[in-house]
Formats: structure tokens, sequence, C-alpha cells
């Protein structure tokens, strides 16, 4: 069969409008011709192929939600999914519209390509409360539902409950730090949130970082010294200083969950937080700074300096030992420095660059759906921010 124009329209990704009770039958007209090969080949041998591994619900109503469809596309060719995505629109009318769109990614070399769909359901302020059951009709059996939430919840929060409810992962995608710490109580606390697996896009986002701090800490020797942490120290770029940056308080409350520290005192002020935990060894303290950036998208972490005890505190001859991951601005690389006595102390380079949008959401849908250190963390995280 010779592909039609819709058919070619709607493989490039452009958005075809069909109606609402017919999306399935739609779909499968337009995918028809493409399961036969837009090039005449053998519909057993197709050039085209459709993959799904979840349901990726996109509910993007806010000022940030072009930001949220442009990683889309990135985040579909690397994580094949239905993407139903909800856009708030002017229509007066009680009514929900729908368009659907195939988004490909270039194949390899001797392989079909490997497509998605997105099903974008559009409605008004007055037709918010529909868009729920127009939603579950759509869901592919057998797959998970994952909820990917841009900005403020708040203004559709009927919506957005109504959805994270039935979800089986949450993943709240809001600005840091441009954001209070009620919004983080409300969209990370699962009595709160309606889901007991919400998945701040924040925390993928200082993987590498926690990655690059745990590798200081390997092997027998780097255990002790992970015991002996007294004080970590974090300096960050943000792009507003009028709350703390969360990508901060979230790898200050991994080593937190993962040492078991025990919070005591916590001040904060403007985007400063000092604080003071409890380990199974003595206090530790712990700082969080940021200096201003407006060219951040989130905030980044630049530097993190830890400090532990000498191996032997009694003697008046042992040394500190320190710890140092930094950024060297405007490049992909951070340079890692040792001072112990113990281990090598020749500083050296590492790639290790940011993650944007897309890949920390890529990195949100491959997670596993029960994260111990993510849930041992999230406590620290909302003492740390206030959120209590």
């Amino acid at each position: 069969m010779t592909p039609t124009a819709e058919t070619e329209a709607f493989l490039s990704g452009q958005g075809i409008s069909v109606p609402l009770s017919t999306i399935e039958t739609e779909l499968t007209r337009l995918w028809g011709p493409s399961a036969e090969g837009i090039d005449g080949s053998d519909p057993d041998h197709p050039t085209v192929t459709r993959l799904s591994l979840a349901n990726l619900v996109v509910g993007c109503l806010g000022a940030d939600s072009e930001q949220v469809r442009k990683a889309l596309d990135t985040v579909l060719a690397r994580h094949p999914c239905r993407a139903i995505v909800l856009r708030l629109t002017s229509d007066p009318v009680r009514r929900v519209s729908a368009e659907v769109a195939a988004q490909c990614a270039l194949p390899a070399p001797g392989l079909p390509q490997v497509c998605s769909e997105q099903i974008i359901l559009s409605a008004g302020p007055n037709a918010l409360d529909l868009l729920p059951g127009a939603v579950r009709p759509l869901l592919e059996s057998d797959l998970p539902m994952v909820v990917w939430w841009g900005g403020d919840p708040r203004p559709y929060w009927d919506l957005f409950r109504d959805l994270t409810d039935e979800a089986t992962r949450l993943i709240p995608d809001f600005p840091d730090p441009a954001i209070d710490p009620d919004l983080i109580r409300l969209a990370l606390d699962p009595a709160h949130s309606g889901n007991p697996f919400s998945r701040d896009i924040a925390w993928y986002g200082v993987t590498r970082w926690r990655e690059l701090v745990a590798q200081f800490f390997d092997g027998v020797a780097g255990l002790e010294s992970l015991a002996r942490l007294t004080q970590v120290e974090l300096s960050l770029a943000a792009s507003s200083l009028e709350h703390p940056a969360r990508a901060g308080a979230w790898l200050v409350a991994w080593l937190a969950g993962q040492l078991r520290w025990k919070p005591l005192t916590r001040t904060v002020v403007g985007p400063r937080i000092e604080a003071q935990f409890e380990s199974p060894r003595g206090p530790v303290a712990a700082s969080i700074d940021s200096i201003l950036d407006p060219s951040v998208p989130y905030a980044q972490v630049r530097d993190v300096r830890l400090k532990a005890a000498g191996p032997n505190p009694a003697s008046p001859n042992t040394r500190d030992e320190s710890f140092r991951v930094t950024r060297i601005v405007g490049t992909p690389e951070v340079r890692i420095e040792t001072s112990s006595a113990a281990r090598c102390v020749l500083p050296r380079l590492v790639h290790a660059s940011e993650w944007d949008e897309a890949r920390r959401m890529a990195a949100a849908l491959e997670s596993r759906r029960f994260n111990p250190p993510y849930d041992n963390a999230l406590p620290h995280l909302m003492w740390l921010m206030g959120c209590e």
C-alpha cells in the first residue's frame, strides 16, 4: 500500500487531529501503511517498528510547558513510550480535542526505525476535569503508568491528584530552586501527592556527583574515612537565590540517609542552609550555599568539599583528611583532589557533564521502582528544606 500524505505527516511527528472517541482506530489506520514498510518493503520486514515500554502521561499546563515538550522528544528517543500529553488551551467550550503523532528515532544501519506515539489531549479551563476520563481508555494494558508533571501542580490540584492516585510512578519536574518549601512537601510527600513512588527529577540531576563522592570511599580504607566524616560543604550555581537549591540538599540528604546520620539543628537564611547531624562516630556539620547564575536551567553543583577526622584522633600527629570535587566552569570536566596520608593525592580530571532535563527524565524512567537510597534520603531532604 502506498503511504498517504497524512501517514507521512504522522511519521514525521506532525500532529494529526482525530476525534477523541476514535483515537485507537485512527492510530491503527495511520500505523497500518507504516507496518507494511514506507518504502514498499515486505510487511514481514517493516522499516518502522512501533514500540512502547510504558504509558507516559505528561502534564505540562503551566509556563514551563514548552521546556517539557522539547525534552519529551529526546526522552522518547531513549525510552520509547506511549506519551499522552495534556495541554491547557483558552478554548471556552467544555470539550477535549485530540491529536496523534509518531516520534521516530534514527535507526541503526540495517535496522528499522523505532517509533513511539504521542497522543495530545487539549482542554480549556472549563474542561480540565474531563482529562482523566479521556486518559484512562488510552492507557496500554499491562504497562506501567508514569506521570511526568512539569511545573507547579497547585493550580490544577484536582487533576494532578486524580492522575497520580493511579500512577505507577510520579516524576515531579519543577524549577530548582525557584519554588517554595510547601510545593516540595506537596509534590514529594506521598501523604500529599497521593503516590508512594514519587521521584523528584532533581535527584537524578546529582547522580554523577553521588558517584564521584562515593568513589572516594572505595575499599576498606575508604570506608573507615567515610565513617569519620565531620564536615560537608557544597557550593552551587542557581538562577535564583530566593530559596535554597534542592540539588545541594539532595546530595547532603543522600549522605545522611546512607550513613544513618540523625538531624540535630538547621538554619536557613536565603539560599544558604547550615545543618548539624549526629553520626555514629560524632557530630557532622553541613553547609549548602549558592551563587547567582541566571544562565543555568537547574541548580548545578559546582564544588563539594568533605573533611574526615584523622584515623587516630587521640594522636597529636594525626592529620585530617579532605576530599574535593570541583566543576571547571564552562567545561564538562571536574577536578578530583584528595588530601590523605593513606592514599594517592595526585589531582585528576574526570569527564562529568551536567545532565539536562531529558537525560534526568530518561534516568527517572529507567530507575527501579523501589529505590532505598532515595527513600532514605527523602526525610532528610524534607528536613533540610524546611518541609516537615
